[in-house]
C-alpha cells in the first residue's frame, strides 16, 4: 500500500507543479473515494503550497440528511484546516436553479420520476449546477475520484476516456489519479491514517456500516475488503429499484425511516396510470398514456410533503419553490385548457404557501386565483 501512496503523491506533485498558481479543483461527494483524494491533495498542497485550491460539493436539495449533514461538517474543517495551513480555498457548494429543483419538476411541472432511461436529475440538480460553479475557472485542473475497479460500466468507460490518467481537455482539464486504486486500498487507508487535522476517519466509516447494515470491513490476512458496495445520494433517488442504503440506514433511525417510506410511496402513486395524463408537457401523446402527472396528482404529493415535513421536523420544500410551483399549475392550467379539463382540478396557493382546492370549471382556467 505504501507504494501506491507514493505513486499518487508523485502523481498530484507532478500535476501541481505542471499548472502551478492554476487552480486546483476537487470534485467531494462525501463517499469514501473523494474523502481519500481530498485528503492526499491536502496534505500536499500544505506543502507546496503552489495553488490555490476549490472544493465543490453538488448539493442536490434532496441530498439523504444523514451524509448531508457530513459533508457540511467535514467541509468545515477543510476550511479551517486550509486556513491554518496557508492554503488558498474556497468551498463551492453547488445548487439547482428553483426551476431545475427537483420538487420544481415533480410537483410542479409533474414530469415522470427519473429513471434508468429517464436520468433528467443528473443534468437539472448536478451537471449544471456544477458547471455554473465552476464558471469562473477557465484555467487549472479538476481532480475525480473515479476508479476503474467501481463497476463493469465504469472500467469500460474510463478505459475509453482516459489518457494516462486524464478524462478531458476542454476548459478545465480533468483528471483521475485514483483511477487503479482498488477499494481496498481505500480502506485500508482510512481505516489506518489520521484525517490531515488529526482526528480519524471513524464517522466516514460509520456511514457505509450504518449504509450496509453491518460492518462494511471485512479484514483478512492484514487486509480490508469491503462488503459493501453501498451508495450515497439523494434519499428520493428513483434510478435504483430499491434505495438499499437509505433503508438500512432507517432501521434505527426514525427520520430516515419516514423518508424511505415516502420514497416508496412516491414511486408507487407517480407509476399509477390514474395519476398520469396521456400527453406530455409539450401536448404530445404519451408512451402507454403515461405522460405528465396530472394536477390533482401533483397536488396530493405536494400535500404528502408537507406532512413529511411535519414528521420528521425536516426542510424539505422552500418557499421559494413553492411559489415556483404555484407560477407553473397556474401557466399549465392556462397552457393545457381543454386537455385536462376532464381530468383534474386547479388549485389555488395562497401567498404563504398554503394549499386548497377549487371547482375546476372552464371560467376558472388560468385566472390564478389567489
Amino acid at each position: 500500500m505504501g507504494n501506491k501512496i507514493n505513486l499518487l503523491t508523485t502523481r498530484l506533485r507532478n500535476l501541481f507543479s505542471q499548472f502551478e498558481t492554476y487552480p486546483i479543483v476537487v470534485a467531494y461527494s462525501g463517499g469514501k473515494d473523494s474523502t481519500f483524494l481530498l485528503h492526499h491533495v491536502l496534505v500536499l498542497l500544505s506543502e507546496m503550497k503552489t495553488n490555490p485550491l476549490a472544493v465543490v460539493y453538488a448539493d442536490t436539495l434532496v441530498e439523504n440528511p444523514v451524509v448531508h449533514q457530513h459533508v457540511l461538517e467535514f467541509l468545515g474543517k477543510v476550511k479551517t484546516y486550509c486556513e491554518e495551513t496557508g492554503i488558498d480555498v474556497r468551498i463551492l457548494i453547488a445548487r439547482p436553479e428553483i426551476r431545475n429543483t427537483f420538487w420544481v419538476n415533480v410537483i410542479g411541472k409533474g414530469y415522470p420520476l427519473p429513471n434508468y432511461r429517464f436520468r433528467w436529475c443528473q443534468d437539472k440538480l448536478k451537471i449544471k449546477p456544477i458547471k455554473k460553479a465552476l464558471a469562473g475557472f477557465q484555467e487549472g485542473i479538476m481532480l475525480v475520484a473515479l476508479r476503474i475497479q467501481e463497476s463493469l460500466a465504469r472500467k469500460r468507460s474510463l478505459n475509453r476516456r482516459l489518457d494516462g490518467m486524464e478524462l478531458e481537455k476542454n476548459g478545465l482539464r480533468v483528471f483521475a489519479p485514483i483511477f487503479d486504486f482498488t477499494e481496498e486500498d481505500i480502506w485500508e487507508f482510512l481505516t489506518q491514517s489520521p484525517a490531515p487535522w488529526g482526528e480519524d476517519y471513524s464517522k466516514v466509516i460509520s456511514l457505509y456500516r450504518t449504509a450496509r447494515g453491518e460492518c462494511p470491513l471485512i479484514p483478512e490476512k492484514n487486509k480490508f475488503h469491503s462488503g459493501c458496495g453501498m451508495r450515497f445520494g439523494c434519499w428520493v433517488c428513483t434510478v435504483v429499484k430499491d434505495d438499499k442504503t437509505l433503508r438500512n440506514q432507517a432501521i434505527n433511525n426514525e427520520v430516515l425511516k419516514k423518508l424511505y417510506e415516502f420514497r416508496n410511496w412516491l414511486v408507487n402513486f407517480c407509476n399509477n396510470p390514474q395519476n398520469r395524463l396521456p400527453f406530455r408537457r409539450n401536448g404530445q401523446p404519451a408512451a402507454n398514456n403515461k405522460g405528465t402527472l396530472s394536477l390533482e396528482a401533483r397536488e396530493k404529493i405536494l400535500e404528502k410533503v408537507l406532512e413529511l415535513e411535519k414528521h420528521t421536523g425536516l426542510q424539505i420544500l422552500r418557499p421559494e419553490e413553492i411559489l415556483e410551483i404555484k407560477k407553473i399549475w397556474e401557466d399549465d392550467a392556462r397552457r393545457f385548457n381543454n386537455y385536462i379539463r376532464e381530468y383534474t382540478k386547479p388549485l389555488i396557493l395562497s401567498s404563504d404557501g398554503n394549499c386548497a382546492l377549487a371547482t375546476f370549471s372552464a371560467s376558472s382556467i388560468g385566472k390564478g386565483s389567489e
